[in-house]
């Protein structure tokens, strides 16, 4: 069963703040459509436009999205990560009962072939798959099957807490390392 991807997006103008102090803010808005067109283009080829969403707070992401014909959802349950992720995926599992592949939009080196396999993991295992960033403390990606529910993690360590998580809601879960999802722009020396 071919999942929904769920692409959280911050806005163009203000996202990757952490690198604000050493780019110049037309440079970051470079950057960050950079890696929402680069999403686009990655989604575009797997799971395909009828299986793919982008969740943002930013009237451009939503307008850019909407362009490429691509569901786009207003993320209004708050600001970050977890709560688009929660937001997000509540929306997917009401329009359909199929596994969600989270993949938050900063990873400009991810390949449909990436996430071909992890849908294919998580269809065999019939559990969570998370894959970790670079440093082994992050998530990168989430891949949930149709009946698990759990309070995102996203953050520090969110690695470990994402596997004690899956493991309180008792799913089966597999770590999938896979080095161009493991990459992400985080710091200067990312880039």
């Amino acid at each position: 069963m071919t999942p929904w991807l769920l692409v959280p997006v911050k806005s163009i103008a203000t996202g990757k703040s952490r690198l604000a102090p050493f780019l110049e803010n037309s440079t970051r808005r470079q950057l960050n459509e950079l890696f929402l067109y680069r999403a686009i283009e990655t989604a575009s080829e797997f799971p395909g436009h009828d299986h793919a969403a982008f969740i943002s707070e930013c009237d451009e992401v939503i307008a850019m999205v909407e362009a490429y014909g691509f569901l786009a959802i207003r993320q209004t349950g708050g600001a970050g990560l977890n709560a688009a992720a929660t937001q997000g995926v509540a929306e997917l599992r009401r329009r359909a009962a199929r596994p969600v592949l989270l993949l938050p939009c900063d990873e400009p080196t991810v390949r449909p072939e990436d996430l071909r396999r992890i849908a294919a993991i998580g269809a065999t295992s019939g559990g969570i798959v998370i894959c970790p960033d670079k440093h082994g403390s992050g998530t990168n990606a989430l891949y949930l099957p149709p009946d698990a529910h759990m309070e995102f993690q996203f953050g520090e360590q969110s690695l470990t807490r994402h596997c004690r998580e899956a493991r309180r809601i008792g799913c089966a879960l597999t770590v999938h390392y896979d080095p161009r999802i493991a990459f992400d722009i985080d710091a200067p020396q990312d880039l």
